[in-house]
């Protein structure tokens, strides 16, 4: 098996490396958001996270770093949902973790 075969495998329509990317913007993305007054952890955050994934992905298209964009917004976006959820922060702004 080659290094080529590796890379270029992927989990569902994903590639590796966009899967990779994907977990090297969502910090950025993350925290660019948290400082909005859209907050992280809640469950507006979350949707305006997926929604903007799905916006991502219509207006940008395909690519590396559009998928790996799209990606990294909708799991962030799921993340926040489920964080939402268990720790009772239906709100906007801030979030607080402890579940």
């Amino acid at each position: 098996m080659s290094i080529k075969s590796i890379v270029g495998s992927g989990v569902g329509s994903q590639n590796l490396i966009s899967l990779a990317l994907a977990g090297g913007i969502k910090p950025f993305t993350e925290g660019f958001i948290a400082s909005t007054p859209i907050g992280d952890g809640t469950i507006v955050s979350g949707a305006v996270k997926m929604v903007g994934g799905v916006l991502a992905h219509k207006f940008l298209g395909n690519g590396l770093f559009q998928n790996a964009l799209t990606a990294a917004l909708i799991v962030d976006g799921g993340e926040d949902l489920v964080r939402a959820v268990m720790g009772g922060n239906l709100g906007i702004g801030g979030g607080n973790m402890d579940w």
